[in-house]
């Protein structure tokens, strides 16, 4: 009779192979070791149509399909729906409307105007934060979309160095009741976007900027500089977004293309990928370096030249596939994947966080609740295995604060419906400028099957089939269980004035960039537009 001891001592050996053996796995055990830097790449507005790993019919994005074949692509990679919200998400490793970010004047946005007095709250911890205390040296490039105050700096929440816009762009201001944009080197204004004294400096003019180039350079010094020391460099590439800029040299670029400002952009965004590979390559760093490529937002809905989130239905702001199902790869040479190129695993971006620290060795902790809905899991073991078993079945989808949609395995059910109308995609009870509460009799698709959301399993109209009475109870459970988890109290958004806006940044007096603030200031409750996503 074996002892109980014994009994014992077997248990744990064989609980120790099982994760040995699910453990993340290196190629040349013996030659290489864990990864130990992290990029994040983060495009706004760009969609499943506009990347050739998921459209192979399109030739613009050559590096970044290069990428994706030595990692893995993520086809069921969800956003939020605005890109400060996927932003706040993927940074803090939760669900950003968990922790306010969001307006009380309006429940259905997630937009940061200008001047917002919004800031980072202290209780949360940042990825840079974690990545700081553990010897990284960290560095932002791009739009910064989480607030534009100096106390909302990136380098005021762990990342030694910033070099980019901490504005959305917009037209040309008029430095009356809009300052015009910054252009900042850490904290310290260094350039304003729109030159008004010399119109042949601007930054940006006419959809031809060197804003991109910039960046590229940027990125190529510091990873330059780094190879001694461990990294984590985070990019938010803005140039497609609304009004689409590239530099002089990719302009008419994709002529044997769909020959636009947005497809050029696209082409400087997938240069950028190229010369970060090559220069991983260069420093002997490639395999020792995760590389996270996500868009965190979708094409925009409507635009004269926007990008494309076929096959799905709807546009960036909605809670249609088109609105959240997103492009996104991570990437290592150095990590095995199999034959396991493709993942069909349900994540979103504060998943995209915990793998991130559990493949660099840091594994998050457990969630507070079983389902994880309000954080980050480690997808480490699915994306190597292919195995989406007791991993996450389900994706919420908020539009402010209002629970607008959610996914469980292959079902996606709409209990509130609101979206951009896009040529073509015009759907009753689905696609429409008003908010409608759909609860009574939500609509139901199987988004594996359809896609793009063009055939009701039932809803919005009536009781249509068994299949819906079946699953409608199950998913029904799963919205009371999101909706008793994520508690809502006042929203981050709240407070706007417009002598927050970039008026006198630190930094403007030396460089003679301060512009003059002749309004009232004053603090008022902020009140965003209704936002229907078209040709803004």
């Amino acid at each position: 009779m074996i002892s109980d001891r014994l009994k014992k001592s077997w248990k744990w050996f064989i609980l120790l192979v099982l994760a040995l053996c699910l453990s993340p796995t290196f190629s040349d055990s013996g030659t290489k070791s864990r990864p130990v830097n992290l990029i994040v790449i983060h495009v706004d507005q760009l969609g499943w149509g506009d990347v050739g790993l998921y459209s192979p019919w399109r030739r613009d994005t050559p590096n970044i399909d290069k990428l994706g074949k030595s990692g893995v692509v993520l086809d069921n990679l969800y956003a939020e729906t605005s890109a400060t919200a996927s932003s706040g998400t993927f940074l803090s490793g939760r669900l950003a409307v968990s922790w306010g970010l969001y307006s009380s004047n309006n429940a259905e946005d997630t937009q940061l105007l200008e001047d917002t007095g919004f800031v980072l709250p202290s209780s949360l911890r940042v990825l840079p934060q974690v990545l700081k205390e553990k010897g990284y040296s960290t560095k932002f490039i791009g739009r910064w979309n989480l607030g534009q105050r100096s106390e909302a700096n990136p380098t005021k929440f762990g990342f030694d160095s910033f070099l980019g816009t901490v504005s959305d762009r917009g037209p040309k201001y008029d430095n009356l009741r809009y300052p015009n944009i910054g252009f900042y080197r850490n904290e310290r204004i260094v350039a304003r976007m729109f030159d008004t004294r010399s119109p042949e400096d601007d930054l940006l003019d006419d959809g031809v900027s060197n804003l991109t180039k910039v960046y590229t350079d940027e990125m190529e010094v510091f990873i330059t500089k780094s190879k001694d020391q461990p990294f984590y460099l985070h990019v938010s590439l803005d140039a497609l977004k609304h009004r689409p800029y590239r530099s002089p040299q990719f302009v008419d670029s994709s002529e044997h293309s769909r020959s636009n400002n947005f497809t050029d952009a696209l082409r400087e965004i997938d240069n950028f990928v190229g010369v970060m590979m090559k220069t991983l390559t260069t420093t002997e760093q490639a395999d020792k370096t995760i590389v996270i490529f996500a868009a965190q937002s979708t094409a925009l809905a409507s635009h004269y030249e926007g990008g494309s989130n076929s096959p799905f239905t709807g546009a960036t702001g909605d809670s249609t596939e088109g609105g959240v199902r997103v492009p996104g790869l991570i990437s290592c040479p150095g990590l095995d994947f199999g034959d396991n190129k493709r993942s069909k695993q349900l994540m979103n971006f504060a998943d995209l966080h915990s793998t991130a620290l559990s493949i660099l060795g840091f594994p998050p902790g457990d969630c507070e609740e079983p389902k994880c809905v309000k954080e980050g899991m480690d997808m480490t073991k699915s994306l190597i295995t292919g195995n989406t078993t007791n991993h996450r079945d389900m994706i919420t989808i908020y539009r402010g604060r209002t629970l607008m949609a959610l996914r469980k395995g292959r079902y996606k059910v709409h209990l509130m419906s609101r979206s951009s109308f896009v040529p073509g995609q015009f759907l009753d009870n689905l696609t429409s400028y008003n908010l409608r509460n759909t609860t009574e009799l939500p609509i139901l698709f199987d988004v594996v099957a359809d896609p793009g959301e063009r055939f009701f399993i039932g809803g919005g109209f009536e009781l249509s089939s068994s299949r819906y009475t079946d699953i409608l109870p199950e998913m029904r459970r799963e919205a009371e269980y999101v909706n008793n988890h994520v508690t809502l109290g006042g929203g981050l958004l709240n407070e706007c004035n417009v002598g927050w806006r970039e008026w006198t940044p630190t930094g403007c007096l030396d460089m003679e960039l301060c512009v003059e603030f002749t309004r009232e200031s004053k603090v008022r409750m902020c009140s965003i537009p209704e936002w229907t996503g078209l040709g803004i």
